[in-house]
């Protein structure tokens, strides 16, 4: 969940000024272990430090990933803003700032089954910005099934209007693996569909099913990974699959 308002650094006050990234939405901070896990934790390092040292250096130092074991990560934010994000990504040092308007935002959302039993669900989102600026945002931080969607939709905010308006003037709209024009929707494997074609796109299992009409089956099976700013990539094809097929 958000963490509860707090005045933000210096640098971040600095930062959001500079890109002019206008209110903050939301804090976010590293998650912590519980307190099962983090006693077991104490209980293996103090057992491998007596019994065998290396492995047990080699642990302690793997710990310090987690913000329970350093306050470097325990100091790291996510912060959101109305007009984009400020991240200390959980790898190294730095911070990374990026706009909505400009951001090529990847979503990847996976659950582990272990024996048949749902395990913990493991959240990716690789944000790339302009130049150089780009982070991983992952499940480090604390509600990555609010701080997900919400940059989604502030992507589709920041950008939708514009995408939806040059593919209906004409252009072509890059989205990954897919891309959309105002006469239809094209894949990297499969070529072109036109509008009227498409009967349903959806969302199953983290795959993005394309099914078209008349036809048995899926035309086109993407990895929800490999879709650039999905929201967006929703939003529009809905706008100029409705259009389509009412003309």
């Amino acid at each position: 969940m958000a963490a509860a308002p707090k005045p933000l650094s210096s640098e971040a006050v600095e930062l959001a000024s500079a890109h002019r990234l206008g209110a903050l939405e939301g804090t976010f901070v590293p998650k912590r272990l519980n307190r099962l896990i983090f006693a077991l934790y104490i209980f293996m390092t103090i057992h491998l430090l007596v019994m065998f040292v290396i492995p047990g250096l080699l642990f302690l130092w793997w710990l310090r990933r987690t913000p329970d074991f350093s306050r470097k990560q325990a100091a790291k934010r996510l912060h959101l803003f109305e007009n984009g994000l400020i991240v200390n990504p959980q790898s190294g040092d730095g911070t990374v700032v990026i706009r909505w308007d400009s951001v090529r935002l990847y979503q990847d959302i996976t659950q582990k089954i272990i024996n048949g039993i749902p395990g913990p669900t493991e959240y990716v989102y690789s944000a790339v910005g302009r130049g150089l600026d780009n982070a991983s945002i992952t499940h480090f931080y604390e509600g990555p099934e609010v701080w997900g969607p919400r940059m989604q939709q502030c992507v589709l905010r920041a950008q939708g209007p514009a995408a939806l308006q040059s593919a209906l003037e004409g252009g072509t709209v890059d989205f990954g693996y897919f891309s959309l024009s105002r006469t239809g929707l094209t894949s990297r494997t499969m070529g072109r569909l036109p509008w009227s074609d498409v009967r349903e796109i959806r969302i199953s299992a983290g795959r993005v099913l394309v099914t078209r009409t008349g036809g048995s089956g899926v035309w086109c099976n993407a990895a929800v990974s490999d879709v650039v700013n999905l929201h967006v990539f929703l939003a529009v094809a809905g706008e100029l699959s409705a259009d389509g097929r009412a003309a």
